[in-house]
């Protein structure tokens, strides 16, 4: 129905009230069709109707955001910042130490979890012009700034910084000339951070991005999607508009314009999560005002989601364990992280969406239990966040080392070959803590069964024998009972007993007493599917 249509409609039979119902259903309806909104205003809390709002800039895992409004002293611009667990904090104005007049004002950045800040400032000490300096958000405090010198700061000026997921890439803008608001014949760079922690010689990003002035670099946390902005490109569409370009072995892609957010005014200061979803960007609001407004990337445009785990890695009494982290591409059987937990144990890792993964803890110490879990993030539905605490302590009896990455081919006892990694693990352990004996239990939550093959999970054949009686006739026509057997077929997919015989198998052949094994099982009906599910442990029993 036309918008004059309706209006008209409205006004000659509906109520008010039942308008307001009407249009808020269609928005509802309209919003369900398409799956997400395409626009979402951030709360009240942050677009406040008295104030306008610019340049924003939200950590990756989404909890952390930085923008400019004119909230400050006798309407003056200022840079606030907000977190949230659940709900958006009150914003409170940066303090003067990294928020003052010396700042170029739309430089800001923030770390992936929100807690260094990266800005653009000429307050001294500096190597020239406008330098890129850090602050550490300690408590509620922001450290005195470190000016990140030479060879990121030169003699001319740099700014809007933004720096990878990892931490371990920079990219900012060297520009001819800058003040506190505008910027002007700048070029993009990038410098990767050397093992030592020192930052590398900056590499200018190529001509297809660097065209003249393209400034305000955001690198998302798939760390190969950028989003710039520029005026020299020849698809803009007035101003400085923005544009997307992807990293892909070591080579640029053609810059494409952002059309669903370019304009004829200047488009150059945006953010996105990790998710990938939402874009964050400056827009008009109901007042006139400008309020910070989410806007749904097209699938064709979208950078990888990725999802954060984090966590902390701990002995039983709370006391941090040296450790490895390793993540494993189960896809690709590659490794694509490995690294340490932090000194106080804390630990966080990005993982991109479109495979599934293996992460592990592997303690220093052998006598020590480990861990593994599995991500699938193949499915359509990512979390944002997951958190993991790991406790790595010694066996004693009765501790369970569930074993999720040992797996079984389809329709089989035969073990994976991705199972290997596991189990090396597991010889490890039990050779580390030969004053025990354990004990392989294999449950099964899905026990199906039928008279006939039909399903493939039902490998399995068991024979019934039922002794009953049958009436027969003799040779003088008397019906007599005669004893009988009737044997039953019954198709199943309880392996349990097979697979836990060939994980000690593995054991043995790997060295391992076979006195000091012991094997379990069970097998159960699962009604939901999603309990279905094939459940592997090691369990310590003493010797």
């Amino acid at each position: 129905m036309p918008m004059e249509e309706l209006t008209y409609f409205s006004r000659r039979l509906l109520p008010m009230k039942k308008l307001i119902c009407f249009l808020f259903t269609l928005q509802a309806f309209s919003t369900v069709v398409s799956g997400q909104a395409k626009t979402r205003r951030l709360p009240g809390i942050i677009n406040h109707p008295s104030f306008n709002n610019y340049a924003p800039y939200i950590s990756h895992d989404g909890n952390a955001l930085l923008f400019v409004s004119d909230s400050g002293e006798d309407g003056a611009l200022t840079v606030s910042y907000t977190s949230r667990e659940t709900d958006w904090s009150e914003p409170v104005e940066l303090p003067k130490n990294v928020n003052h007049r010396l700042v170029y004002l739309k430089g800001f950045a923030l770390s992936a979890d929100g807690k260094k800040l990266f800005f653009t400032s000429t307050k001294s000490p500096i190597v020239g012009g406008y330098d890129i300096m850090s602050s550490d958000l300690k408590g509620k405090v922001w450290s005195e700034p470190q000016n990140l010198m030479l060879p990121i700061n030169t003699k001319t000026n740099e700014g809007c910084p933004s720096i990878t997921a990892d931490g371990n890439t920079l990219y900012f803008m060297r520009c001819d000339k800058m003040d506190q608001q505008t910027a002007g014949g700048c070029k993009i760079f990038r410098s990767d951070k050397k093992s030592n922690g020192q930052w590398e010689e900056p590499k200018e990003l190529p001509s297809i991005i660097n065209t003249g002035n393209s400034q305000t670099p955001r690198i998302m946390a798939d760390s190969e999607t950028l989003i710039f902005s520029s005026d020299k490109m020849p698809s803009s569409k007035g101003g400085m508009d923005l544009f997307i370009t992807r990293l892909s072995d070591g080579k640029w892609s053609e810059p494409v314009p952002l059309n669903f957010v370019n304009s004829e005014q200047d488009d150059q200061f945006v953010s996105v999560a990790a998710l990938g979803r939402y874009l964050i960007k400056e827009a008009p609001g109901p007042r006139k005002n400008s309020e910070l407004v989410e806007f749904l990337i097209p699938d064709e445009l979208r950078p990888k989601g990725m999802m954060k785990v984090e966590g902390r890695v701990t002995a039983a009494n709370n006391d941090p364990v040296p450790a490895y982290i390793t993540l494993t591409d189960l896809s690709k059987g590659k490794r694509v992280y490995s690294g340490r937990p932090a000194a106080d144990g804390s630990f966080f890792v990005y993982i991109q969406e479109g495979s599934k993964y293996e992460m592990s803890f592997d303690p220093e110490q052998s006598k020590l239990g480990y861990f593994a879990k599995q991500f699938d993030l193949t499915t359509e539905k990512i979390p944002q966040r997951e958190r993991v605490n790991v406790v790595l302590k010694e066996p004693t009896p009765g501790d369970e080392l569930l074993l999720d990455m040992i797996q079984f081919k389809p329709f089989s006892s035969n073990l994976e070959p991705t199972s290997e990694t596991e189990m090396k693990r597991l010889i490890r352990f039990i050779k580390a803590n030969s004053q025990l004996n354990f004990e392989i239990q294999v449950t099964l939550n899905g026990l199906q069964q039928d008279s006939i093959q039909s399903s493939p999970d039902l490998t399995e054949l068991a024979l019934d024998s039922i002794p009953t009686q049958i009436d027969e006739i003799d040779s003088l026509g008397q019906v007599y009972k005669r004893d009988t057997i009737i044997v039953k077929k019954r198709f199943h997919n309880d392996r349990t007993l097979a697979q836990a015989n060939a994980i000690k198998a593995y054991l043995i052949r790997a060295g391992l007493n076979p006195d000091d094994l012991k094997v379990s099982t069970n097998a159960a009906p699962a009604v939901l599917p999603e309990n279905r599910k094939l459940i592997v442990k090691a369990v310590a029993r003493s010797k």
